[in-house]
C-alpha cells in the first residue's frame, strides 16, 4: 500500500489548505521549530496560526521544549508535497524576472533530451564526437572546469572525453546520493555533453590567443583571459543547473547543489592534474 492510500480523510483535509501545506512544508524543512519561528515565517494572527497547527494534527507533534516537529505521518506527508514540487520543477520560472536564463540556459534543448533521450542520442552522439575532434586540432581540451593548452595533441580528446565522463558520473552520483533521483542516465549524459560547449568555445579562444599576436600587453592578455573564464564557468555552471533541474526534476535549490558539490570536486580534481598529483 503506498504513502497516499495511508493517509486518511482527515489528513487530506488537512492538507487541503495552502497554508497549512505550506506550514508543513516549513516545519519539514527547518526539522524543529519553536511556535514564534512559525509566527514571523507566516505574519499570520496567532489564533488563525493555532486553527492551523490544531488542523494538522497527527502530522506534526512536540517535544519536550514545545517545538513544532513532524510525525511519522507528516513525513510522509511531506515527501509527498516535495516529490510534487519536484515534479513540476522543470516548468517553473525559477529566475523571477529574470526567466530569460532559462532561454540562455538551454531549457528548451534539456527538455527536448528529456522528452526522448533516444530520439536524441544521435545529435548528441555527433555533437560529443565533433567537440572531441576539435580539441586534437586546437591541442587544448577542457581539464573538468579549466581548459588548458594540452602537449601532446593526442592526450586532448583524451583529457576531453574523460572530463565529460567524470563530469556525468559526479552529477548522477551527487543526484543519487542527496535527493534519491536515479532515472534518466541517459538524458543526463547528453546534457552533460550539452553543457561542455561553452568550455570548448573558450579553448578555441585560448588557441587563437596562442597562435596569433596581439597589440596588447601580456598581463592585460591574462587578465582578460582570467576574467572570460570565470564568466565562462559561471554559463557553463548555469547550464548544468538547469539540465538538473529538467532532467533530474529537481527544483533550483536542489539542482544548485548538486551542480555546486560537483563543480568543488571538479574544482579539486583539476587542482590535482594541474599540478601534477594525478596522472
Amino acid at each position: 500500500m503506498n504513502s497516499k492510500k495511508q493517509l486518511s480523510s482527515n489528513i487530506w483535509k488537512a492538507l487541503s489548505n495552502q497554508i497549512r501545506r505550506d506550514l508543513l512544508v516549513f516545519i519539514g524543512e527547518k526539522r524543529v521549530v519553536s511556535f514564534t519561528d512559525i509566527q514571523s515565517r507566516f505574519g499570520t494572527k496567532v489564533g488563525t496560526l493555532y486553527h492551523h497547527l490544531d488542523t494538522l494534527g497527527e502530522l506534526i507533534t512536540q517535544n519536550a521544549t514545545k517545538k513544532y516537529l513532524l510525525s511519522e505521518k507528516g513525513r510522509r506527508a511531506y515527501a509527498l508535497i516535495e516529490d510534487e514540487l519536484d515534479v513540476s520543477a522543470p516548468e517553473i520560472q525559477a529566475y523571477g524576472k529574470l526567466s530569460f536564463l532559462h532561454t540562455l540556459f538551454l531549457r528548451s534543448v534539456f527538455q527536448f533530451i528529456y522528452a526522448d533521450s533516444v530520439r536524441s542520442l544521435g545529435f548528441t552522439l555527433l555533437l560529443f564526437v565533433g567537440l572531441t575532434v576539435s580539441t586534437f586540432f586546437m591541442s587544448t581540451s577542457p581539464v573538468f572546469l579549466f581548459p588548458s593548452l594540452i602537449s601532446p595533441a593526442y592526450f586532448a580528446p583524451i583529457f576531453f572525453v574523460v572530463s565529460t565522463l567524470v563530469t556525468y558520473i559526479l552529477c548522477e552520483l551527487f543526484s543519487s546520493f542527496l535527493f534519491k533521483r536515479k532515472k534518466e542516465k541517459l538524458a543526463l549524459f547528453q546534457s552533460v555533453v550539452i553543457v561542455q560547449i561553452p568550455l570548448i568555445l573558450f579553448s578555441v579562444l585560448e588557441s587563437l590567443v596562442v597562435d596569433l599576436d596581439y597589440p596588447i600587453s601580456p598581463l592585460d592578455l591574462e587578465i582578460w583571459l582570467f576574467v572570460i573564464l570565470i564568466f565562462t564557468q559561471v554559463i557553463t555552471l548555469g547550464l548544468l543547473i538547469e539540465a538538473i533541474i529538467v532532467i533530474k526534476e529537481l527544483r533550483i535549490e536542489k539542482a544548485g547543489i548538486v551542480a555546486l558539490v560537483t563543480s568543488y570536486t571538479l574544482n579539486g580534481l583539476a587542482f590535482l592534474i594541474m599540478n601534477g598529483l594525478v596522472w
